[in-house]
This record gives C-alpha cells, sequence and structure tokens, in this order.
C-alpha cells in the first residue's frame, strides 16, 4: 500500500468509528447505508439482508467469474460503553501515538474497513483473480451473533472464510464458546431483626458460587492445545433491597466458555448436577428456571484447511513473522460459519482482545494498515487462477 492508501484506510476507519452503532441497542442502518455506497463505488454489487428492523446484514460480492468463493465476515455492532469511564467521548476517533482511540476501534470497526479497503484494491487490480470475494458486514455479533446466524440460514457457502476479530494480525483457527445462563434465587423475605422468620436468598447464591468456582478448578485441569482451558465463572451478581431486610431474591449471570469437543448440554448436564446437590444438601433452596444469555458454540478449522495454509502464510508474508494457528479465546462468528454453513475460517484481525470491551479502546494505526495487506493477499492466493 502506498501511503495515499494507508491515509484513506485510516480516514475511512475513523469515519466508520464516527457512526454509532452500540449495542443495546444494536442499530447499524448508519454504517450499513456507509458501506453500501462504499462497496457500488468500486463496482461492487451490494446486497440488505433485514434481520430485525433497521438492523441488516450487508452482503458486498466481487464476481470475477468460474471458481472457489472467498468470505470476509465482520460486524458492524460494537460494545456499548454504557457506565464505562473514558479519557475522551467514545466515539469521537482520536489519534495519539500512532494509536487510534474509540469504541469498535479493535472490536471489529478495524477489521472491518480493512477487509472493504482490500475488496476495493483488488476490484481495482482483479489481475489473476477468479471466483468469488464476498464481504458480509453482520448485525448483533455483540448479541450472540445473530446476524451470522442469519446469513448462514439463508444458505451461504463458500470455499474459506476470513472472520475479523482482533487477533493481533496472529491466524487463529479455533475458538471458544460461550454458555451465559441467568439464575435467580428465590427465599423468603423478613425483618433482619427476625431472621429466623426468612430464608436469605443470598446465602443460597453464595452456595452456588462456592460449588461453580469447584467447577472452574476441575476444568482447568483439562486445556485446549491452542485454547487453554474451558472456564466457569460468575460475572454478574444482585440482591436484596434493603439494609434490614433479609433478602428474598438474589439473581447472577453465570458465564461458561467452552473448547471444541464441549457442548452446552454438557454445561447443561454440569449445572444440574450442581443444583441437585445444592438441594439435597440444602432443601429449602428455590430457583426461578433458568434463563439463557447468550449461547454459542465452540468450533475449530483443521490446521490442514486450505484457508488456514494461505492465511499463515499471508501474515508471515506481510509481518515477516512466521506463523502457527492460534486460539482465539473469546466466542466469535466463526462458529456459525464452520459449525452450521460447514465453511473453513480462521480468525484475523487488527489489536488485542485485551482492549475489546475496555475503556480507551484503541488499535495501532499500523496494524490497521498491515490488515489490508494481508486480507488483500489471502483474497490473491485463495482465488489465484
Amino acid at each position: 500500500m502506498t501511503e495515499q492508501q494507508n491515509s484513506r484506510v485510516i480516514e475511512a476507519l475513523i469515519a466508520c468509528m464516527s457512526r454509532p452503532t452500540p449495542n443495546p441497542p444494536g442499530e447499524v442502518a448508519v454504517v450499513a447505508d456507509w458501506l453500501e455506497e462504499w462497496g457500488v463505488s468500486f463496482g461492487a454489487r451490494v446486497e440488505r439482508q433485514t434481520v430485525e428492523p433497521g438492523k441488516d446484514n450487508v452482503i458486498i460480492t466481487l464476481d470475477f467469474g468460474p471458481g472457489p468463493c472467498l468470505v470476509f465476515n465482520s460486524h458492524m455492532d460494537v460494545n456499548n460503553p454504557a457506565g464505562q469511564v473514558w479519557a475522551s467521548p467514545p466515539f469521537e476517533p482520536r489519534i495519539s501515538e500512532g494509536k487510534l482511540y474509540g469504541v469498535g476501534a479493535c472490536d471489529a470497526k478495524g477489521s472491518l474497513v480493512s477487509m472493504m479497503a482490500a475488496l476495493e484494491q483488488v476490484a481495482a487490480n482483479p489481475e489473476g483473480v477468479s471466483g468469488k470475494l464476498v464481504l458480509t458486514a453482520v448485525m448483533g455479533e455483540e448479541a450472540g451473533g445473530i446476524g451470522s446466524l442469519h446469513l448462514v440460514q439463508k444458505g451461504i457457502q463458500a470455499d474459506g472464510a476470513v472472520v475479523g476479530e482482533p487477533t493481533g494480525l496472529e491466524v487463529a483457527s479455533a475458538h471458544k464458546g460461550t454458555y451465559m445462563r441467568r439464575l435467580r434465587f428465590r427465599g423468603r423475605a423478613a425483618h433482619s431483626g427476625r431472621p429466623e422468620l426468612g430464608i436469605n436468598a443470598i446465602v443460597h447464591a453464595s452456595r452456588f458460587i462456592l460449588e461453580y468456582e469447584k467447577l472452574n478448578e476441575r476444568l482447568s485441569l483439562d486445556p485446549h492445545p491452542l485454547l487453554g482451558a474451558a472456564s466457569a465463572a460468575v460475572t454478574i451478581i444482585s440482591g436484596g433491597t434493603r439494609q434490614n431486610t433479609i433478602p428474598g431474591a438474589a439473581e447472577m449471570i453465570i458465564d461458561r466458555r467452552l473448547i471444541p469437543g464441549e457442548t452446552h448440554a454438557k454445561a447443561d448436564d454440569e449445572l444440574e448436577a450442581i443444583m441437585a446437590e445444592l438441594k439435597r444438601n440444602v432443601p429449602e433452596l428455590s430457583l426461578d428456571p433458568i434463563e439463557q444469555v447468550v449461547g454459542t458454540i465452540p468450533s475449530e478449522t483443521p490446521s490442514t484447511a486450505r484457508i488456514v495454509d494461505t492465511a499463515l502464510e499471508a501474515v508471515s508474508h506481510v509481518t515477516g513473522k512466521e506463523q502457527s494457528p492460534q486460539g482465539f479465546r473469546a466466542g466469535c462468528d466463526m462458529s456459525k460459519l464452520v459449525t452450521i454453513a460447514n465453511i473453513p475460517t480462521v480468525i484475523i484481525g487488527p489489536g488485542s482482545l485485551d482492549q475489546a470491551h475496555a475503556p480507551d479502546e484503541f488499535v495501532e494505526i499500523a496494524q490497521v494498515e498491515q490488515a489490508v495487506r494481508i486480507y488483500e493477499r489471502i483474497a490473491r492466493q485463495f482465488l489465484g487462477r
């Protein structure tokens, strides 16, 4: 890329980040419209898939005739920064010391814009390319991947895919799944001066937390070679109404991260076993029906898949560093592409997962510029005649 092209991709990323798409509420029309206009400007075919009102997927296709199909996938919605303390307004991008700060910088508008810039460069010089290059810009990734779920349910097919998420430009060929549930413990409220008349729901919730931590310790003993161990944690808890009242209710969210080979059914069984044991020891324990918050499936692409080899070569070529497949320790839309659409997929993107969902989120400008070259090289190699 020339200095002018580098400058243009950063300008485009700033423009994208300046169009707020926090989830919740997850409305993405301001970015979807902008992407559609950009795609049309370099001759791509642009389609819209309405998933929910005001929340479309945008499918941008370059068709170079017979040949394989490669999909780029990233998301338009971003984390909602409400409640976080930022050094500057989160939806007003700023550059400092080679970094671009703002919501979506790394998760995942840095990937999304880099993919669009790569498409534009392939369109400008399609020599030696055959097949289809498709960018799927989806809504709802931050709400469990509902945009990509809609995409695969509509029958998308491809020979390989790259999901844009912050990996520090490393190639991830496996990722964790998510199993998040809301638990509501019921007790009986009473004046705290007469605690024997009540049933303390917070005490019951606390007993559960101790048992759930024991599950996490057991999971830590069997790590995945790329992802490390599965995990189980309580991430939110609330309960009680007044300082002088025995709490009649306590609510929490549990976050169980799954590694390839694990299923939601396994996590269900673990949870049921813990609750059964607690009820044997605490007969008065009461729990409302368990509610699903988020559920995504872990997935893995074999290291022998062509998209893995192509991606490793491209990243090595652009960064000058030898690569090997890594693991992505969060959930992402790779799960839908692999487990439902059967598309061999890798995850690559600028930025670090450490900055995702954090105050003062940033991406290194140099990584965004490299990402464009990586995505373009993957496209040219995978679709090369």
